[in-house]
């Protein structure tokens, strides 16, 4: 079932009274007539809720909450299950990022960030979050394809792109996240995609050197790749590199099947520990 992502707060009787855009969404887009059952997503809580009203004049739908509670905390936060996924993405042209951005919502990644690589086009960075008065900026956009993605695909995920930086900056996020988790005694993972077949490991690998894991991070170069610098620098500080025995993948298309391919790893890695 989609989900729907909300801003409004529920009222004292459990209503969430939706308009704007937002009605035009359900009615046009998700076609939900009265009474169908719809999934509500707001401030980190998934709920189920029924369509009860829908005023078409006044462009207005109520939804009411199957499951009331009797406080406001009585819901937690929903929780998110399994290992948490990173982007590192060298900065491509801004039709591509805004792909790589939606893909990587429905894969369910939590964080990325986009990293100004010796390849990255100049400008490429700066129109990236943008911000226009009229409201209609690059920042602007890339928070409604992640609300749209999140939607579509109904992840839980609340995806967060930070500001572009360089690899030096996004590895120190990287290895503060990393060092993090292991004071809980949990694992990650770290591997950059890489178009050279040098000292690579393929994700299977990567993936077994560590075990289970808790993180899982992902750096993909932009047009042109990662530079020979960058890739030293990467595995300098704990990055894998991986290289796939296949055809030539264009960046947005790498982002996509690498993500892909460490999520898949790591299930299957699952999987085959349960058997032995």
């Amino acid at each position: 079932m989609r989900q729907f992502i909300v801003d409004s707060k529920l009222d004292s009787k459990g209503l969430i009274t939706i308009g704007g855009k937002d009605f035009k969404y359900i009615r046009q887009v998700l076609r939900l007539s009265v009474g169908d059952m719809i999934k509500v997503f707001s401030e980190g809580i998934c709920y189920d809720a029924t369509i009860c009203t829908i005023e078409e004049n006044k462009k207005k739908i109520i939804l009411q909450l199957c499951d009331l509670p009797q406080t406001s905390e009585s819901f937690e936060k929903t929780k998110i299950e399994g290992p948490e996924f990173y982007l590192l993405q060298f900065i491509p042209k801004p039709q591509k990022m805004e792909l790589i951005i939606r893909q990587a919502v429905e894969c369910g990644v939590s964080t990325i960030i986009p990293v100004i690589g010796e390849f990255t086009q100049k400008g490429s960075e700066t129109s990236l979050l943008q911000k226009k008065s009229s409201g209609t900026g690059r920042q602007e956009r890339i928070e409604r394809i992640i609300r749209e993605a999140m939607q579509q695909s109904g992840s839980l995920i609340e995806t967060k792109v930070l500001e572009p930086m360089s690899l030096e900056n996004a590895l120190k996020i990287v290895l503060q996240k990393v060092e993090d988790l292991e004071k809980e005694n949990k694992k990650s993972v770290l591997v950059s995609l890489y178009e050279r077949n040098e000292n690579s490991l393929t994700m299977h690998e990567a993936v077994a050197k560590v075990g289970e894991i808790d993180l899982g991070v992902v750096a993909v170069g932009c047009e042109g790749g990662i530079s020979p610098t960058e890739i030293k620098l990467l595995n300098e500080n704990g990055f894998n590199t991986i290289h796939f025995d296949i055809n030539i993948l264009r960046c947005e298309t790498a982002s996509l099947y690498g993500v892909a391919s460490l999520q898949t790893t790591v299930l299957e890695s699952k999987k085959w520990k349960l058997k032995e």
